[in-house]
């Protein structure tokens, strides 16, 4: 596969997306649509498919414990480097960690490696959703004056279809029950099917950030001070996420896994946060800089795809 391969689709799903805002073609709500059919259904069940045939080891528990930690542990690092900057501004910790692996990092992974590879991609994304749905929640609405019980955050956990597909798929694979359906004669017919509603995941995901980009009214000043010190921030994570996997080598130091890790860190903070956020004016402000985030997340995967392509 050659990098334009890799590359040029995206760009011109992204395009395909910021023209159906421009021309009016998708309402707000068909947009919203499109989204909720991805993440309720193709992507889910692209993720139990690939799930359910995959080999499990033991071992693959350290990918997601260890973005838990990442995702967890980086409010409180972020906050440290908040004090260090003076920074005041309490949503400002929450931009330096989390990443957008649903509405963007699945649709990446796939179109550079395949959905097929996906294993270990997904299993860091585990432990994310886990801290984002725990921790980072929690604490986002700590500071925004209002609090998140223990039954809301585990109700959040369960109703997440993506973690839903991706833990059947693991129950279905350490059983076995995934290698004797996939031997048995309905492995074909439920493998197709499966393959026939998850391939358009990829492509409309990318419509969907591609229309909800704005890049209108930007203080990039301050944005610009979001963006560099999450990025100062991920270097601290990579750096100590690269260094694990080093010493426990195997599995964690294949390229595969390092590539996946890659992708993870390069993605931008969860789209989810400024929904938790009450003052209007910072709403718009943290969204515009997820926006721009995003376009320097899909820069830094066309230099990963090219030096994974070269």
């Amino acid at each position: 596969m050659s990098l334009l391969q890799v590359i040029l689709p995206v760009i011109i799903m992204l395009i395909i997306g910021m023209i159906c805002r421009e021309k009016d073609l998708i309402s707000l709500d068909g947009i919203e649509g499109l989204q909720a059919l991805v993440m309720n259904f193709t992507l889910p069940i692209s993720l139990f498919y690939t799930f359910y045939r995959a080999g499990i080891e033991a071992d693959t528990v350290i990918f997601p414990i260890t973005f838990f930690a990442v995702t967890a542990g980086g409010i409180f690092v972020g906050r440290i480097l908040c004090k260090l900057i003076k920074e005041q501004d309490v949503y400002f910790p929450f931009t330096m960690t989390g990443y957008e692996a649903g509405m963007l990092g699945y649709a990446l992974f796939g179109i550079l490696l395949g959905n097929d590879k996906i294993t270990q991609f997904a299993l860091m994304d585990i432990g994310h959703v886990l801290a984002i749905f725990t921790v980072y929640v929690a604490m986002v609405k700590s500071v925004g004056g209002t609090h998140q019980t223990a039954g809301e955050a585990i109700k959040g956990i369960l109703s997440t279809p993506v973690l839903i597909g991706i833990v059947t798929g693991v129950i279905f694979s350490i059983t076995g029950l995934g290698g004797w359906i996939e031997n048995s004669s309905a492995g074909p017919v439920i493998g197709g099917v499966c393959e026939f509603i998850a391939a358009p995941t990829s492509a409309v995901i990318l419509v969907v950030i591609g229309y909800r980009m704005h890049f209108i009214g930007i203080e990039w000043k301050k944005i610009s001070k979001v963006i560099i010190m999450r990025l100062i921030q991920q270097v601290i994570m990579a750096l100590a996420v690269f260094s694990l996997f080093h010493v426990l080598g195997g599995i964690f130091a294949e390229k595969l896994t390092l590539i996946s890790a890659v992708i993870m860190i390069i993605l931008p903070p969860p789209f989810v946060l400024p929904l938790y956020i009450n003052e209007t004016e910072k709403k718009e402000f943290y969204s515009s800089a997820i926006s721009v985030y995003t376009m320097l997340s899909i820069v830094g995967f066309m230099l990963l795809s090219a030096v994974v392509l070269r």
